[in-house]
């Protein structure tokens, strides 16, 4: 079977005087990401209206939210902001959902909302992607984030993509088995997974957990960032996982570039 081909997304989602929210947009577009990704966090900028503004300053990119929480808005919110970034962006959204990230709870009292158990959260999700279905023309790409049985379901029903569960240490194998589980569950659409270093650099957030470059060499989200090596690692990982979806945080979105520009589309 022909294996997808390659599409990559760059997740951003802070703006200062020093590095304006449109230059970073149009910088993206411009590096051949197919997908700007906004996190829906209080410390980064609203996904909605950020991702308006985006679509301002550019024609062809994708935008999406990654991930909305489902317990931080009701269905018809959603509905609403997802109808006006459809009009907006001429169809260019991809809604990202899950049932909220570890530590999210915290966003809920600022917000004035309640941070149900896990299986309601659940609830919502499915709830929010019912009323999308219907109410939203045209109609989306959704994108899952989530692992349990449930939201497998839910991603077979929904989701034209999903994000595979695994920790920064992952193996590819690793990677392989949650990938089957996917399928064993009937998701047949797109596989995404996160970088989670290029060479030297990784994120603070996993330093602070003890991670180091050295401890993350070998695994499938990690890059050695010279060209021709990485460029055959994420084939073989799509090979072996159907993984064709790529995303890069912002940090590391420029060092991607190379790879973007070689694998994109193939």
């Amino acid at each position: 079977m022909t294996p997808p081909p390659f599409r990559f997304g760059a997740v951003a989602g802070l703006a200062s005087p020093a590095s304006p929210w449109a230059d970073t947009a149009r910088a993206i577009e411009h590096a051949g990401f197919s997908t700007l990704l906004v996190p829906d966090t209080l410390n980064t900028l609203s996904p909605f209206p950020a991702l308006a503004a985006a679509a301002a300053v550019t024609t062809t990119l994708h935008l999406g939210t990654w991930v909305l929480a489902s317990p931080l808005r009701t269905p018809g919110a959603v509905v609403r902001e997802a109808k006006a970034l459809q009009i907006l962006s001429d169809g260019r959204l991809e809604l990202g959902i899950g049932a909220g990230r570890p530590g999210g709870e915290h966003d809920a009292p600022p917000l004035g909302v309640t941070w149900e158990r896990p299986g309601i959260r659940v609830g919502q999700v499915e709830a929010v992607l019912d009323a999308v279905a219907t109410e939203v023309d045209p109609a989306p790409r959704i994108v899952i984030a989530g692992s349990g049985d449930r939201m497998l379901g839910i991603a077979a029903r929904h989701a034209a993509t999903l994000t595979v569960p695994a920790s920064p240490l992952a193996s590819v194998d690793e990677i392989a088995v949650a990938a089957d589980r996917a399928r064993t569950a009937g998701f047949t659409g797109e596989l995404a997974l996160q970088i989670a270093g290029i060479g030297e650099d990784i994120p603070a957030w996993l330093r602070q957990r003890g991670m180091t470059p050295e401890s993350l060499r070998g695994k499938a989200a990690f890059l050695t960032g010279d060209l021709d090596d990485d460029a055959a690692s994420l084939r073989a990982l799509r090979d072996r996982t159907g993984v064709s979806y790529i995303t890069f945080s912002g940090e590391f979105a420029a060092r991607g570039t190379p790879l973007v520009q070689r694998l994109s589309g193939t």
